[in-house]
């Protein structure tokens, strides 16, 4: 690994610990905040300016060696070699290369459907790990109390109950990417095999049903006209529930609530 790539991630790093280390702060502001409000001091403001410059003192270390490494890094001309390269697209590819095989392998149907089965695979996992999130949030039990004290007991209740599914969804979803990914190389260079074979047999695929089989090139007139279809209920959607807005009252509630959280929480004006 040569020093330059070995700086890019010392940096990256620094940038994740400083978001970090902001993250934990301000929830742990908060916490404190809120239990010194119960304590019996429910005027005081849980965000003030000296909280604020406390809790930058201790993440100001790494923001300064973050700015220190900034600086040095645009003076020297350190740069990603590859960030200005295209993003490798597994899928593009794939519909690449398949486009030109006359007649599928067994392997690559056998690929492609495992392609389908991990892709709902992870959605599924995904939807299975909202479903207690969403018999927690629909649970009144849950939000029973209304004092500030027990709002503030309820909300972290259900971040800690909520995180750890949500992680597990997003898990699901990340592993059965990786995987369809993996599948869509082993596809590919099935596909080409396929390609050298045909090619070698004197079986060369004609090059406009080549364009015509890629997905990349055209689209199918069902799937454009569905599409456009679909963008013109959600237009019409918005457009009616804004009228309705207006006409029950909802846009002056949002203008009043704009403008106190400018004034109040912003601290405009």
């Amino acid at each position: 690994m040569s020093k330059n790539r070995m700086f890019l991630i010392i940096q990256a790093l620094l940038c994740v610990l400083i978001a970090a280390v902001l993250s934990v702060l301000t929830v742990w502001t908060f916490i404190e905040g809120s239990a010194w409000q119960a304590a019996g001091h429910p005027s005081d403001w849980i965000y003030t300016r000296e909280k604020a410059g406390q809790a930058l003192l201790v993440v100001l270390p790494f923001i300064c060696a973050s700015a220190v490494m900034t600086m040095i890094g645009a003076v020297k001309g350190i740069k990603d070699e590859e960030a200005e390269k295209p993003v490798q697209d597994a899928e593009l590819a794939r519909n690449l290369i398949c486009a030109r095989v006359a007649e599928p392998s067994e392997e690559m149907a056998k690929e492609r459907a495992l392609q389908k089965k991990l892709q709902i695979a992870g959605w599924v996992g995904f939807a299975v790990c909202m479903i207690p999130i969403l018999l927690y949030v629909t649970n009144g039990a849950h939000f029973s109390q209304t004092d500030p004290e027990g709002l503030d007991r309820s909300l972290i209740a259900l971040v800690r109950f909520a995180a750890p599914w949500a992680i597990a969804g997003l898990a699901c979803l990340t592993a059965s990417t990786v995987l369809q990914g993996k599948s869509m190389q082993r596809e590919s260079e099935a596909a080409q095999s396929r390609v050298k074979t045909e090619k070698e047999a004197g079986i060369v695929k004609d090059p406009e049903a080549v364009k015509a089989d890629g997905r990349i090139y055209n689209t199918a007139p069902e799937t454009a006209k569905r599409r456009v279809l679909m963008r013109r209920i959600l237009m019409a959607a918005a457009i009616l529930f804004i009228v309705m807005g207006i006409f029950n009252g909802s846009m002056k509630d949002v203008l009043v609530k704009a403008i106190r959280i400018c004034t109040e929480c912003v601290g405009l004006g």
